[in-house]
């Protein structure tokens, strides 16, 4: 995990703090020019290679990103740093410091007095990021859940998801949505489609895209993760070691939390800009609506409290269903082999079976869907 040093200047912070929702989505000439190329768009059979060898764990892209351009700028001209609107929920709104490694997330006006509250979540997020921290290496969980850094008042900063870069945006584009050259290059060019994570739905097969924005939170679905020859097991496995950890190790309930694929920045090798290596990997998000879960309660109310969560919201959507038998066992083993580490680690292991878990899970799964 690519550790979060916060660098927040309070200056800018109170001033972002004293500004109104009427942020737009209009980018600083800067960072226009720097996404602005003449790259021509793949083939379809090079757009379907490009996705299947960079939308994998632990994939490495090379990128001369409009990121990395404004970090260094950040670095040498802080003066001219922007913030700009780059996400948006019933929650709250999320807002980047242009070439900075975090974003900062600002609660809608009333929000405050809901339990979906931000101040709730930022203790949860911060619960969560603490167990990921201390049971990943136990469990070799891949998942990576961003830092919750500081919180002040209504506005929380954090470390960021950064986007698929813009190589793979293109491929997304001609191979899903269009091949025509005018269309595809004014969708790359529209800054709403330049903040691009793709949500891993393994649990559902197919669906439509969003007219508007098609590239922001794109929606990776099974039967096209197939098609183009994403490694679904491995994916799968991976998301449950993290619902495990997230149970068990944080004891939080996951109520409609989202998997997204986005990148990090690599290390940077000799000779090589900082930031022009990105990794792609699985990311954790979204903790307004997830609640505390008292594991000294029962047995049975625990375990009621995490099968509800499961089927809540986008959850039954990222988590494999039975009809798929390969991914749902590979779904189960994930989850019992970090569920076993943890609760052995916890000296719970008695209380609660991982087997009879999943077994209910199960079980309480096909009585929903059916």
């Amino acid at each position: 995990m690519v550790p979060f040093l916060p660098n927040l200047d309070l200056q800018i912070l109170f001033t972002f703090l004293s500004l109104r929702f009427q942020f737009t989505n209009q980018w600083p000439a800067m960072s226009e020019r720097c996404e602005r190329d003449s790259s021509e768009l793949p083939t379809g059979s090079d757009a379907t290679v490009i996705l299947e060898r960079t939308l994998s764990l632990r994939s490495v892209i090379s990128t001369t990103s409009s990121f990395s351009q404004l970090a260094q700028t950040s670095r040498n001209r802080p003066h001219l740093q922007q913030i700009n609107q780059i996400g948006a929920g019933s929650q709250g709104v999320v807002f980047e410091r242009a070439g900075k490694d975090s974003v900062l997330k600002k609660e809608r006006p009333g929000n405050e007095i809901l339990s979906s509250n931000l101040t709730k979540e930022y203790t949860i997020h911060r619960r969560v990021s603490a167990a990921f921290d201390h049971y990943q290496p136990l469990t070799k969980c891949e998942t990576i859940v961003p830092k919750g850094s500081t919180a002040l008042e209504i506005t929380v900063l954090m470390q960021r998801i950064l986007p698929l870069p813009k190589v793979v945006r293109r491929a997304l584009i001609h191979h899903f949505i269009t091949a025509d050259i005018p269309q595809a290059s004014a969708l790359l060019a529209d800054p709403r489609n330049k903040h691009c994570l793709a949500r891993v739905y393994l649990g559902k097969e197919n669906g439509a895209l969003s007219h508007e924005s098609p590239l922001r939170n794109f929606p990776l679905y099974l039967d096209d993760m197939k098609r183009i020859g994403i490694d679904t097991i491995e994916l799968t496995s991976a998301l449950g070691k993290a619902y495990a950890t997230l149970h068990w190790g944080a004891g939080v309930n996951g109520d409609d939390i989202e998997f997204v694929l986005g990148t990090t920045v690599e290390q940077a090798v000799c000779g090589r800009q900082p930031h022009e290596d990105r990794a792609i990997g699985l990311f954790l998000l979204d903790f307004g609506q997830c609640d505390i879960v008292d594991l000294s309660q029962e047995s049975g109310t625990v375990y009621q409290a995490f099968k509800g969560a499961m089927l809540s919201g986008d959850n039954q959507h990222f988590i494999p269903h039975a009809n798929q038998p390969e991914l749902f066992a590979a779904f189960k083993k994930g989850y019992s082999a970090a569920g076993t580490i943890i609760l052995g680690d916890k000296r719970l292991d008695s209380k609660f079976d991982m087997k009879e878990f999943v077994q209910q899970y199960e079980e309480y799964a096909e009585d929903f869907v059916s």
